[in-house]
C-alpha cells in the first residue's frame, strides 16, 4: 500500500519570525469524523483510491490487538538516527492525557510518508501507541489518529491561498482552517493542539493588516502595532523579543566575519548577550559549517576539473556520481545536489 505526500502551503509571511504554518497533507478526500460542532462542512474533493485507502486502513488498524500489529520494520532512511521523545500518559482514571506531544509523535512517523507509504507509517504509529499506553487511553489515542488523518485528509478541501497576501483574504483562509479544527478536534484539543500557533496567527494577519491600511501616518502605525504586541500573551512576547536580539546578535557576528573579527573577539560578542554555554555551541557550530563550507569547495573543484577533462555526457555524469558518493554520505549528496548548480 501506498501513500502519496501533498505540500499544500496555506501561506508564509514572515513578520518579526512569526508564520503562517505549512501543513503537509496526505491525498485528498472528505473526511468522515464525526463534527465536534456546527461549523459548516468543507466542500469535498473527488474520492482518490490512495486517500480511501488510508482511511479504511486506519480503521482497520484501530481495530486490531496490539499484539497483533505488525512489525514494519526499520524507519525509512530519512529518520534513521532519529527519535521523537514524546511520553505519552494516561491519569489515575486510565484516561488519555491530551498533550501536544501527541501530534509531534503523529507527525514524526507522517513525515516518512513519501519514502515508504501509509501502510507501514501509520502501523509505526499504532504500535508506538501500544507501546506507552493500554485500555481506555490507548483508544482514545487511537481515535485522536483517526480523527487527525481525517484532517489532514480534508485540509486538501480548503480553498486555494490568495497569493497577493491580503490581510483579508488571509483571515478568510485562517477562519476555514479554524473550522476545520473545530469539526474534527474537541475544545480542549484545539486549546491544547492549536492555540499557541492561533495567537501567532491572529498577531500576523493583524499586523499584516495594519501594514495594509491607508490613512496612517509612520507614527499611527507604528503606535497600533506597539499596542497590538502589547495584547501577545507574556509567553510569545517573550519569544519575539529574544527572536529579534537574536537577530541582531546574528547581524553584528556577520559583520564582524565580513571584518575579520577573530572567532574569539565573536565569541566575546555573544557572550555578552547570551552567556558562555550557549556562545560555545554557537562556535562549535560555526566550525561545522566551515567544516562543511571547505568540503563543498573541494568537491566543486574536483567536479570542474572533471567537467573540462573532455569527457561524454553519460562518462561525466557517471564520474560525478562517484565523486559525490565517494565523498559524502546519502543524505549529504541530497544536499550536494541541490546546490550542484550554485557551487
Amino acid at each position: 500500500m501506498s501513500g502519496k505526500l501533498i505540500a499544500a502551503t496555506l501561506a508564509i509571511l514572515s513578520l518579526g519570525g512569526l508564520c503562517v504554518t505549512t501543513v503537509l497533507l496526505l491525498d485528498p478526500e472528505p473526511a468522515s469524523a464525526p463534527t465536534v460542532d456546527a461549523s459548516p462542512a468543507i466542500p469535498a474533493s473527488p474520492a482518490d483510491s490512495r486517500t480511501a485507502q488510508a482511511i479504511t486502513l486506519n480503521r482497520s488498524l484501530r481495530q486490531t490487538p496490539a499484539t497483533e500489529l505488525a512489525d514494519p520494520g526499520p524507519l525509512p532512511t530519512s529518520l534513521q538516527g532519529t527519535r521523537h521523545d514524546v511520553q505519552l500518559h494516561q491519569d489515575n482514571n486510565g484516561q488519555l492525557r491530551i498533550e501536544d506531544g501527541l501530534l509531534r509523535l503523529f507527525d514524526f512517523y507522517l513525515a516518512g510518508l513519501e519514502e515508504e507509504g501509509i501502510d507501514p507509517v501509520l502501523t509505526r504509529i499504532h504500535r508506538d501507541l501500544a507501546a506507552q499506553l493500554q485500555g481506555q487511553a490507548l483508544e482514545q489515542a487511537r481515535d485522536l489518529l483517526q480523527r487527525y488523518v481525517d484532517y489532514r485528509i480534508a485540509l486538501q478541501d480548503l480553498p486555494p491561498g490568495d497569493s497577493t497576501l491580503e490581510a483579508s483574504a488571509l483571515r478568510q483562509r485562517l477562519d476555514g482552517l479554524n473550522a476545520l479544527r473545530q469539526q474534527h478536534f474537541s475544545a480542549e484539543e484545539n486549546q491544547v493542539f492549536f492555540a499557541r500557533e492561533n495567537a501567532e496567527n491572529d498577531y500576523m494577519v493583524q499586523r499584516l493588516a495594519l501594514s495594509q491600511q491607508a490613512g496612517l501616518s509612520n507614527e499611527q502605525r507604528q503606535q497600533a502595532i506597539t499596542e497590538l504586541d502589547a495584547q501577545l500573551p507574556d509567553e510569545l512576547r517573550e519569544e519575539r523579543a529574544n527572536a529579534s536580539r537574536a537577530g541582531e546578535l546574528y547581524s553584528t557576528t556577520a559583520a564582524m566575519q565580513a571584518q575579520g573579527a577573530s572567532a574569539e573577539e565573536i565569541r566575546r560578542v555573544r557572550e555578552q548577550e547570551l552567556g558562555s554555554e550557549a556562545a560555545d555551541r554557537l562556535a562549535e557550530l560555526d566550525q561545522q559549517h566551515a567544516a562543511w563550507q571547505q568540503r563543498l569547495t573541494d568537491y566543486a573543484a574536483e567536479r570542474n576539473r572533471l567537467r573540462a577533462a573532455g569527457l561524454s555526457p553519460g562518462e561525466l555524469n557517471s564520474a560525478i556520481s562517484e565523486l559525490q558518493a565517494s565523498r559524502f554520505d546519502e543524505l549529504e549528496r541530497m544536499r550536494v545536489q541541490a546546490l550542484d548548480a550554485e557551487l
